[in-house]
């Protein structure tokens, strides 16, 4: 019994020793000294100020009292918030990301001894610190709505928690944007495409929480479907940021460290756990189409995820093969989830062939809303050529451009993709025969051709083709991965010199 007091005693003891993310103190102290954030904010203030004195003169001139001025003004002052939290914030905190990203400039993310978890981690802490001082600044406005008529509490304080989130969570994405390891002239084209889609989530966002504010959300927070609707919502949120995070993370760690191990172990968790919460929503409602929420999102990811893994390098740190274990069923696992192409090859290869089928018999055991036997054999085809294309780069690469870097090997599959659908059209073009009757004809090896075919039919002649295919390079990589497989060992133990001459 003493002895368990004294480690419980021990374990509190070294909470004196906790201190804050050393990365949140430096940003924060550099965002206070600029003027950047405290303009902004100032800014920010004046236009609320101006919008709330234009509500009140607007209608100190009307007769009648309306009855949703308070719903109005929140609406314009939740509109001015959200164009101010989703534009400003992620930019400015991927512009300094950004920034320390560039090889000519040695600060924190290149000198500093932390990991580069807690320095990610610093870095979006001290993004939803920013988001919080944006949101207390307009607490009072939001406030002040209430005293008027067309709004409640319970309706204020969820918008705000909501709207608080999205930017929480567009403020990781900005941070996984300014990670990848791009030159300027590219990043500044992310940060126009990430500008652009911040707008368009900007205005659904605000058409959404308008709809939720004329629906009534306090009538609905009696119900235990909004409860459940509303966690789920919360939960695949907060995975996704996760998933960024982790993704940052292993954007940062050094080349020789297993950057493989924790994003593709997060993202089989996330695969799993997704899958069970659409099954579960399958089972409550009786719809075989809510597994298409899972299905079709889980094809997305093992699109993007294959990409990156055939441009993984084919040679393992020391760093690596110090970790790999020795045990034949254990280095089998590992080599699943560590670095290398092989690997995340066969971990892709399970999770599309467990997706396929767990989608299959969810749809014949669920027929309402399932889908036809065209659109199964149209996934199915899709998957496939997906993966004979990853496999052609892949060959290509390692045989033809073996002295240059493997991280091209991404590139030049999607570079084949888009080549075999264009090519047609535009030898057509200049032969004078294109028309859209041709672009929905049959054309064997075009992935895009199997969603636009006219004739369903047709959708055969794609699935025996694409199987074909990944068969051929299935068999030309067949030695490399054999080569790969048996790449895949430990490091041998060292004897230090002494014992060895002391041995018999």
């Amino acid at each position: 019994m003493s002895a368990a007091i004294a480690r419980i005693k021990s374990h509190f003891a070294n909470w004196r020793e906790w201190e804050l993310n050393p990365i949140v103190i430096k940003e924060l102290r550099q965002g206070v000294r600029s003027w950047t954030v405290t303009g902004m904010l100032m800014l920010f203030l004046v236009v609320l100020f101006l919008a709330s004195v234009g509500f009140l003169v607007s209608e100190s001139f009307d007769v009648n009292a309306s009855s949703d001025l308070g719903g109005r003004m929140f609406m314009v002052f939740g509109a001015i918030l959200a164009g101010a939290s989703m534009v400003f914030i992620p930019l400015y905190t991927g512009v300094r990301v950004g920034a320390e990203r560039q090889d000519n400039n040695p600060d924190l993310l290149y000198v500093s001894t932390l990991s580069p978890a807690r320095i990610i981690a610093g870095k979006f802490f001290c993004s939803c610190y920013i988001v919080l001082l944006f949101f207390s600044a307009c607490m009072p406005f939001m406030a002040f709505t209430n005293l008027l008529r067309g709004v409640d509490l319970p309706t204020v304080f969820f918008l705000l928690f909501f709207l608080f989130l999205v930017v929480c969570g567009a403020n990781m994405v900005a941070i996984f944007l300014a990670c990848l390891p791009m030159s300027r002239p590219f990043k500044f084209l992310c940060m126009l495409l990430a500008l652009g889609m911040a707008v368009s989530i900007l205005v659904a966002l605000v058409a959404f929480s308008y709809e939720l504010m004329r629906s009534g959300i306090g009538s609905r927070m009696a119900g235990r479907d909004f409860w459940i609707g509303t966690m789920t919502a919360l939960c695949m949120g907060a995975a996704l940021v996760g998933l960024f995070y982790v993704l940052a993370v292993a954007l940062i760690s050094p080349p020789s460290a297993n950057r493989a191990l924790p994003v593709r172990l997060y993202l089989t968790a996330f695969w799993m756990v997704s899958g069970l919460l659409s099954f579960w929503w399958v089972v409550k409602v009786g719809e075989s189409d809510r597994i298409l929420s899972w299905t079709f999102p889980s094809f997305a990811m093992l699109v993007l995820a294959l990409l990156v893994t055939i441009s993984n390098a084919d040679q393992f740190s020391r760093r690596v093969r110090r970790k790999i274990p020795v045990s034949a069923a254990k280095r089998l696992f590992a080599f699943l989830f560590f670095n290398g192409a092989a690997g995340g090859l066969v971990w892709l290869v399970g999770i599309f062939a467990v997706t396929d089928l767990i989608t299959w018999l969810v749809m014949a055991k669920f027929p309402a809303g399932a889908m036809s036997e065209e659109e199964k054999r149209i996934f199915l085809t899709l998957g496939l050529y997906t993966f004979a294309y990853a496999l052609t780069a892949l060959f290509i690469q390692r045989k033809f451009f073996a002295r240059r870097p493997a991280k091209l090997t991404g590139l030049l599959a999607v570079l084949l993709a888009g080549g075999w659908a264009v090519a047609p059209a535009i030898f057509l073009f200049f032969a004078n025969r294109l028309s859209w009757s041709t672009v929905e004809g049959l054309q064997l090896g075009n992935v895009f051709n199997v969603c636009y075919t006219r004739d369903r039919s047709q959708v055969v002649w794609h699935e025996l083709f694409a199987c074909g295919w990944l068969v051929l390079v299935l068999a030309l990589n067949a030695r490399w991965f054999v080569r790969q497989w048996a790449n895949f060992k430990p490091l041998p133990k060292v004897v230090p010199p002494a014992l060895e001459e002391a041995g018999p």
